[in-house]
């Protein structure tokens, strides 16, 4: 398969620069089954090209204009871009379509913008490619070419090529061609399909085998902690669980003038327990209940029976018999909350949580304080890895009149400085808050109504806003010497946002392609420069 999807993915990629062909008659999008097993479209690779070089050009001036025009010219070895639409015949404008039908090899095919097919097969034949006269389907010329996978065959009709594995296939998708599309695919864009009903399945099937292979490698490391083996068991649960349930996964990634855009759906089967889902009706955004960060702003609410399920599963790994009431307590925090990170100390971070019922401190405190005695004693069974934690319940301590729960955790390290960090729970309006600093300040002016509510552009269950730059600064922090990478020159330059309706999840994330190539090329310097 990747001898016969690369090249021709290879030509349209290495052509995209090449300005607009003249209108088709058809669009490779128009013959794309509705539910093939793997569906792959990039539309308007050139478009792509002109905005990633914009990026560049923006975010890194350093390093030219048109920078990956001219890597493609020069991968061709061609005068100009204007040269590749007459001398190949393919229209980088266009689409170029591949989809799997099942798991047989035998179910490929391929669509791809070519009005001058003719030339779209030299250009082919140039990069290696053999091809074969053979009989005319439905009067259209036909080629075939040998493959591992065996004999693929094409035709060209209304400024498409088209491309299957046997001429009956190749016979349907001629008869199918028009100018109606079965996949809209935004302009500038990669969209993939994969019908995870089909493919869920299948990779179920190596479940045993993959989580034999997991615990295995596990026990044969003797520092390795228990509890570590059997959160992998959750996670590969929860895995199973979607394989099984998922039916459609798609991806859009669209690279706009300005923005980069990636986004997903992923739709679940009809009468399964994750279609089933459906979120809460929430009494409150908890984002207006603390102040927006620096580093990054986050909602996240969760339908309740699906956060109690999650709640349950990792607790009752450090826990044979969890309470109802601890069980509820971890699921409140999950369902509906909010949270803050800021850069004026390490890791610092705020939350916020809506209480299924109502809550006194002391009840926090004891809930903790519970769970902390069994995720000590459980991490003290490993003394090697045991040793690197230190946890200590500093009670309920009263600051300017407010009551808080306070806990430290110690993580010590051979290679690095051991890091602190200082927890601080408080209860207010029936909510839970969180506070991860030395002192509780920005709760302190909370609880007294003193600041700012945080906000968000977007309004979805799971959406949030993160700088970038700050991120970046808060990992290269834990490192030995701790690092700055030079200053962006932008704030919050990715925005996300989601949401689960109707057993459908959807999502969508944006980036400034340009703050985005400024980030990486500071961040990529720095660490060339420590080398």
């Amino acid at each position: 398969m990747k001898r016969l999807l690369l090249p021709a993915l290879s030509a349209a990629l290495v052509l995209a620069a090449c300005g607009t062909g003249p209108v088709e008659v058809a669009s490779p999008l128009s013959v794309i089954p509705e539910r093939a097993m793997i569906s792959i479209v990039l539309n308007d690779p050139a478009g792509m090209v002109r905005n990633i070089d914009g990026y560049i050009e923006e975010g890194a001036p350093i390093l030219g204009e048109k920078l990956l025009e001219n890597i493609i010219c020069g991968q061709l070895e061609v005068p100009s871009l204007d040269s590749l639409q007459v001398r190949y015949g393919f229209n980088p404008s266009g689409q170029i379509a591949f989809w799997m039908e099942s798991a047989m090899p035998q179910s490929m095919a391929m669509a791809v913008s070519a009005p001058d097919f003719p030339l779209f097969i030299s250009l082919l034949e140039e990069m290696g490619v053999e091809f074969s006269d053979e009989d005319p389907v439905n009067g259209s010329t036909v080629y075939s070419m040998q493959a591992e996978e065996g004999t693929m065959y094409m035709a060209g009709v209304n400024g498409v090529a088209l491309m299957a594995m046997s001429t009956e296939k190749l016979g349907t998708l001629i008869s199918g061609l028009s100018s109606d599309v079965s996949v809209h695919v935004p302009e500038t864009s990669l969209f993939m399909q994969f019908n995870l009903s089909m493919i869920g399945p299948m990779a179920v099937a190596q479940m045993p085998m993959a989580r034999m292979m997991i615990n295995q490698g596990m026990a044969a490391d003797t520092t390795m902690p228990y509890f570590v083996s059997a959160m992998m068991d959750v996670y590969m649960d929860g895995i199973e669980v979607f394989l099984t349930q998922a039916d459609l996964l798609e991806l859009t990634l669209t690279t706009g003038e300005e923005d980069f855009v990636a986004r997903k759906k992923i739709s679940f089967l009809p009468d399964t327990y994750l279609a089933g889902m459906s979120m809460d009706q929430q009494d409150q955004d908890m984002l207006g209940s603390i102040t927006s960060g620096d580093v990054a702003t986050v909602r996240v609410q969760m339908p309740g029976e699906l956060a109690f399920d999650i709640s349950k599963a990792f607790t009752e790994v450090f826990i044979s018999e969890a309470d109802e009431e601890m069980l509820q307590f971890w699921a409140s925090m999950a369902s509906n909350g909010a949270v803050s990170i800021y850069n004026d100390s390490f890791f610092h971070v705020v939350a916020a949580y809506q209480m299924e019922e109502e809550i006194a401190i002391e009840d926090v405190a004891r809930l903790y304080a519970e769970y902390l005695d069994l995720f000590v004693s459980a991490m003290s069974e490993n003394t090697d890895f045991g040793s690197f934690f230190t946890v200590q319940d500093n009670g309920v301590i009263d600051i300017d009149g407010t009551d808080f729960y306070s806990m430290s955790m110690t993580i010590a390290s051979d290679s690095t400085e051991s890091m602190e960090f200082e927890y601080w729970l408080t209860v207010h309006n029936g909510a839970l808050f969180l506070e991860m600093a030395p002192q509780p300040d920005i709760l302190l002016s909370i609880v007294s109504g003193d600041y700012t509510p945080a906000e968000l552009e977007s309004d979805g269950e799971f959406a949030g806003e993160i700088s970038l730059a700050g991120y970046i600064n808060l990992i290269m922090a834990m490192s030995p010497h701790g690092m700055d990478i030079p200053e962006i020159g932008s704030d919050v330059i990715i925005r996300w946002d989601g949401n689960y309706t109707d057993g459908v999840m959807s999502g969508e994330m944006v980036m400034d392609g340009s703050d985005a190539v400024a980030t990486g090329f500071a961040f990529f310097g720095l660490i060339a420069a420590t080398q």
